[in-house]
């Protein structure tokens, strides 16, 4: 329902997430005003952004996807390198396979390009406003208020966070609620956020090897390179390291010009591809910048009439791509918290009924986040060679992996994405359904999972019975007997028992118990025991069978058994 007067949304940060949210916004006829602090909106700041396929499918929703096809190209081909630039796996058609899959492919872009495109796309232009750096906030019950720092004040209904990971809203979100709801956040939430890695990130200008559309990350010890081949030979790049001692909160200050010049210098020598090394790119730089990386989910994402999104509110390790692509997805499901409220009422929202918004939005999104912050993190942790297991497992075990599988573990997060509930999806054929695909919601197992563990013991209990202790009981026992005691079959010194197969005594003796009562039931046979012979012969039927047919499945290269 229409409402009366026009219900605003003020936003703080023309970011993309906040750029994002003004599009979805505007989608919905949502009246809306986005305050800049600088005074360019799509300023270049040397920084690259990855668009996943849940990213790509909202920005479709918005009519976006085309126009950044038409300035940027997909990734097409992922190479895994050792830390002396060698190959150590490639992967082409990476394109090809995200799109059967979910429908669109991974783009970088420059972030600058990404935020041009969302800022073009606002019809109004009045609506965004630069030079408006926030100075102030007051929260009330029926709205919202802001001071700028050139003395205008800005009002509204609700009050959104996009302001980074140094959020203006946040601290003001905390401010008021010591003063008016002191319990509302956590003793040293802000405290908490743990960094563990530093980063170098740039673009450059094209260097050899490095082809538009080409994905290279180089696994090295305690550091990373991550290098994309951007459109017109641009070559977006960033280099991770690992700091000598965990930082967290305050002790995450910014860098100096000067720290820049020894990071760069000091990692001039690491090899990228044969015949480029690290220098090359800093030769060629257009921007460079030196930042940490905390990584957070703050356990509270909203007070009052305020609410935050994007690295306001999460951010995690930029390795996998999805910081951007979690922003955009935090703005789609506060729009449609905030249009299925609206449509219910013809009067404005209560302070009631905005925080019940906000903590919906904060329950859906909450896990999810909290599950990509893990998945990136854990990913620095493999390319950086962290530990002697993720080493073996990277150095030797990846190399073995096919295309299918290495696009299942960089998508395992994106089906569980959100989307624009309200706007119609573009027709994108796509093999594995997204959550609101689904016919129904996912459930566990619950009980019927301990039911199935209670049948699957039973079996197991009478299986043991069956193959180790039932032959005993028969005549049987006896020559079985005396074949373990003896060494060898009765009367038969030529059919010694074998029991150092493995060299597991172990298993020598269960190989020896197998075979002293098979064949001595062959030499001796009997009705009972060659129903015990035949159910043998029928249990290892199974797994020889499945064996073999996992035998000629491209997954199982990855097995041991195959090496």
């Amino acid at each position: 329902m229409a409402q009366d007067p026009p219900f605003k949304v003020v936003i703080v940060g023309a970011s993309v997430a906040g750029l994002s949210l003004a599009n979805m916004l505007q989608a919905n006829d949502i009246d809306f005003v986005v305050l800049e602090a600088y005074p360019n909106i799509a300023p270049q700041v040397g920084a690259s952004i990855g668009l996943l396929p849940h990213g790509n499918r909202i920005l479709d929703q918005l009519g976006l996807y085309e126009k950044i096809l038409q300035v940027a190209a997909p990734v097409n081909r992922f190479s895994f390198r050792k830390p002396s630039g060698l190959p150590l796996a490639s992967y082409p058609d990476m394109d090809r396979h995200l799109i059967d899959r979910h429908g669109y492919p991974m783009i970088f872009l420059d972030r600058q390009t990404l935020i041009q495109t969302l800022y073009d796309n606002i019809r109004d232009k009045s609506k965004i406003l630069a030079n408006k750096r926030v100075e102030t906030v007051s929260l009330g019950e029926n709205g919202v208020a802001v001071l700028a720092s050139d003395t205008s004040i800005l009002q509204g209904d609700i009050l959104i966070g996009a302001d980074g990971i140094h959020s203006t809203v946040r601290e003001e979100m905390r401010r008021l609620a010591n003063l008016m709801h002191p319990d509302w956040f956590e003793a040293g939430d802000e405290e908490e956020p743990p960094c563990d890695y530093n980063c170098i990130f740039g673009i450059s200008r094209p260097c050899h090897g490095i082809v538009p559309g080409g994905l290279h990350e180089v696994f090295r010890n305690g550091s990373s390179y991550l290098i994309s081949g951007g459109p017109n030979g641009r070559v977006y790049w960033f280099r991770f390291e690992k700091l000598p001692q965990r930082l967290c909160g305050s002790q995450i200050g910014p860098y100096s010009k000067k720290d820049l010049e020894e990071a760069l210098s000091r990692a001039s020598n690491d090899p990228i591809l044969p015949g480029l090394t690290f220098s090359t790119l800093v030769e060629n730089k257009i921007t460079a910048v030196l930042t940490l990386l905390p990584e957070y989910v703050y356990k509270k994402w909203h007070f009052g009439r305020a609410f935050t999104l994007g690295d306001s509110a999460h951010k995690m390790h930029p390795i996998g791509g999805h910081g951007g692509n979690a922003a955009i997805e935090t703005a789609a499901a506060l729009t449609n918290s905030l249009v299925a409220a609206l449509k219910k009422t013809s009067t404005p929202l209560d302070n009631t009924e905005i925080t019940a918004i906000f903590n919906h939005v904060q329950t859906i999104r909450y896990s999810r986040v909290m599950k990509i912050k893990d998945y990136s993190h854990k990913k620095q942790l493999s390319e950086a060679l962290d530990s002697p297991l993720r080493r073996f497992l990277a150095l030797h075990l990846l190399p073995r992996v096919r295309e299918q599988d290495v696009t299942r573990s960089y998508s395992a997060q994106i089906p569980g994405s959100e989307k624009l509930d309200m706007l119609p999806l573009p027709y994108r054929k796509n093999l594995v359904p997204y959550k609101d695909e689904l016919l129904a919601k996912p459930k566990g197992r619950g009980p019927v999972w301990f039911i199935i563990l209670g049948i699957w013991l039973t079996c197991s209990a009478i299986s043991f019975y069956c193959r180790w202790l039932s032959p005993l009981a028969t005549e049987l026992g006896s020559q079985v007997n005396k074949a373990l005691a003896g060494g060898a079959l009765e009367d038969d010194s030529l059919a010694l028992l074998q029991r150092a197969c493995t060299g597991i005594p172990l298993i020598g003796d269960r190989v020896a118990f197998m075979a002293a009562a098979f064949v001595a039931g062959l030499r001796n046979p009997t009705k009972q025991l060659g129903r015990l012979q035949l159910y043998s012969l029928s249990q290892s039927l199974h797994p020889v069978t499945i064996l073999t047919l996992e035998g000629f499945r491209g997954h199982f290269a990855i097995s041991v058994l195959t090496w």
